[in-house]
């Protein structure tokens, strides 16, 4: 490299405007930014062009799926693109745009699929906690009932009646969210966090975040659970195509079970424990399971670095 090319080299990095920020400063002024943008700017828009009334959100269903997928590309996935340009990164390198390690791959999907009744029996042993506490009942089932409220509005955007729908469907809930959140999380965020942290903190800080921007009080932990399992695959694949194949499974699963069995497929288990103890076992025996593809995963990605070392 000539001084005029590493002149200009160093020219570029100054100029980012964003580039000398410390990373952790960033992630908060990233996550803001898409706050604003996603929940303000994307809601305004939703108001504008969908009123307020979401009853009537069952009339113009397909417009209203437009919308929401139209939102997050361009009021997350566009920001976080902006934001690292800003930063003056390597879009390949802050992306992980590379193609992921095949088996890490494989396991991760495997991963997915086997956590579920593990992460069922356990929304079923929370809600029989919430429903038997002593005190604070009263608000807990008003947020329930909130929440409850929510979940009600949107699974008329989920319900399809026909194949064509479903795939709509499928973009907008399994598509859409699997591109701008890895986009966002364990692209920008997690290029951020792991320049300052070690790899465990840096993996667990992006599922906890995940989870947070979600705001969903009663899957908090699955959804750290998942947010962490998705930046722990990204990590070791070195590939953000690993977080994203994960995390479309994870939702096209429940967009799949809503079409075909309707909201009765989400219904809590009835019973007491005793009644569920199947459902209990299965979910022990699959966490087990998720541990032992945990620990394949990292194994498999330090086997692969140990070779490509050895035969340089």
């Amino acid at each position: 490299m000539n001084i005029t090319e590493q002149n200009n080299n160093e020219n570029k990095s100054v100029t980012a405007p964003l580039a000398n920020l410390h990373p952790a400063l960033f992630v908060v002024i990233a996550l803001f930014v898409v706050f604003v943008t996603y929940q303000i700017f994307g809601g305004v828009l939703s108001v504008i062009l969908l009123g307020t009334d979401f009853k009537k959100m069952d009339t113009n269903v397909t417009f209203t799926r437009i919308i929401i997928s139209f939102s997050q590309f361009m009021f997350i996935l566009i920001p976080v693109i902006i934001l690292s340009m800003l930063q003056g990164n390597d879009s390949k390198k802050t992306f992980r745009l590379r193609k992921p390690r095949q088996s890490v791959l494989w396991l991760g999907i495997l991963g997915v699929l086997v956590i579920q009744p593990s992460i069922q029996a356990y929304m079923f042993l929370q809600n029989k906690l919430l429903t038997s506490l002593p005190f604070g009942v009263n608000f807990i089932n008003s947020l329930k009932e909130l929440m409850d409220s929510f979940e009600s509005a949107t699974l008329s955007l989920v319900t399809a009646n026909s194949f064509a729908e479903f795939l709509l469907v499928a973009f907008v809930i399994a598509v859409t969210p699997a591109v701008c959140e890895e986009f966002l999380f364990r692209g920008l965020v997690l290029f951020n966090f792991e320049k300052v942290m070690s790899p465990v903190k840096t993996i667990f800080m992006t599922g906890f975040i995940f989870a947070i921007f979600h705001f969903h009080p009663f899957n908090i932990l699955p959804l750290i659970l998942l947010g962490f399992f998705l930046s722990y695959a990204v990590y070791y694949s070195n590939s953000i195509i690993t977080g994203i194949v994960i995390h479309f499974i994870n939702n096209f699963l429940s967009a799949y079970l809503v079409f075909v069995y309707g909201k009765e497929g989400f219904e809590d288990p009835n019973g007491s424990v005793s009644d569920n103890y199947l459902l209990l076992l299965a979910g022990f025996i699959s966490f087990i399971v998720f541990l032992f593809v945990l620990k394949a995963i990292k194994n498999t990605a330090v086997e692969k670095k140990n070779k490509i070392i050895v035969n340089v």
